[in-house]
């Protein structure tokens, strides 16, 4: 049978078969392919093969007769897929800012100075669990916002044609090397939205991050300056703008596109040269911290090169270095997935 015709047969099964549940893909792709060639005369050329598609009906009514237990909170060709990221991100998003809860709450209490230990442990975990909680209930909506994305965005409607549906409009199967996991791109969503959002209540000084030290009574140092934590404000916004377009690529196109490495690699570039704007600022960290840290004689034993910290360049450089590896390694990825 001519390539044409087994391709068209090949994008029938894989339109059907990838509104299945995962572990019934497989059963289902044997048992539909060979249907289909016991249906098609021998020799059959591309008519004949798209008579035998429009006989069987449409890929999305084909396939809820193939299902055992239909779902429609979130289509079929996903619902599985929903569930499997629901299970590891909202453990990972609640269990992660769940501690940074609990630390916010040791800081809140030891600022207070609270003479009752159960009643500091109770805000302390008070704190930490509803951190937690609407951390978990943020990933839950993103989640389904990335998903409902996924479903709706470049789905041609099946309304069209003298069948309700065409032939020529089954989408093609896709390379392993050319695919991207739909799961990577909702992860990606999820993530940068949750922690852009602490990394802003960290900046109006919601979440304080401090150093405690005990010397003649207990001693807070808030790191980093006020100033500072203003001007990385938009900062975090543009990198969140531009994670979203990039995840929304990916849930979009599912493989390594053009559109797809463009937004990966402004992406990456874009934050490359933010961050190394923010390391050479002079005013990052706060005067306190400052005056403690030349107390210290810290800042006198850290070389400077041309008046700047060697650590501060050796960070510039290999986050240049990594960020061009990076960069280098989506375009080669993407240039392979093209590569037929």
């Amino acid at each position: 049978m001519e390539s044409k015709t087994s391709n068209l047969i090949e994008r029938y099964v894989h339109d059907v078969a990838r509104r299945l549940p995962e572990k019934e893909r497989e059963d289902v792709k044997k048992e539909l392919r060979a249907n289909i060639y016991d249906m098609l005369p021998e020799g059959a050329g591309e008519d004949a093969v798209k008579k035998v598609l429009y006989e069987l009906g449409s890929p999305a009514s084909l396939a809820e007769k193939y299902r055992t237990r239909p779902r429609y909170l979130i289509s079929p060709a996903f619902f599985d897929e929903y569930v499997s990221v629901l299970r590891w991100i909202l453990p990972l998003v609640g269990v992660l800012v769940m501690l940074i809860g609990f630390a916010v709450g040791a800081v809140d209490a030891a600022k207070e100075a609270a003479t009752s230990i159960p009643f500091a442990v109770s805000g302390i975990i008070s704190k930490g669990v509803s951190m937690g909680v609407s951390a978990a209930f943020q990933a839950l909506i993103w989640t389904t916002i990335g998903f409902v994305i996924a479903e709706h965005s470049g789905q041609k409607k099946e309304t069209v044609g003298e069948h309700g549906w065409r032939v020529e409009d089954l989408p093609e199967v896709q390379s392993p090397k050319a695919s991207i996991p739909l799961s990577e791109g909702i992860a990606e969503l999820v993530l940068s939205v949750v922690f852009s959002i602490l990394g802003i209540l960290f900046c109006l000084g919601y979440l304080p991050f401090m150093m405690m030290f005990s010397h003649g009574g207990t001693v807070f140092f808030n790191i980093f300056s006020q100033s500072f934590l203003n001007t990385l404000i938009p900062f975090i916004l543009i990198s969140l703008l531009l994670a979203i377009l990039e995840s929304v690529a990916k849930i979009k196109d599912r493989r390594w596109s053009v559109f797809v490495c463009a937004s990966s690699v402004v992406k990456k570039l874009v934050d490359m040269a933010l961050t190394l704007y923010l390391i050479n600022q002079p005013n990052i960290l706060s005067t306190e911290f400052h005056s403690f840290l030349a107390e210290t004689g810290v800042l006198r034993v850290l070389p400077s090169v041309n008046g700047t910290n060697v650590i501060v360049l050796a960070f510039c450089v290999l986050l240049i270095i990594g960020t061009l590896a990076d960069v280098v390694t989506t375009i080669t990825k993407t240039v392979k997935a093209h590569v037929r």
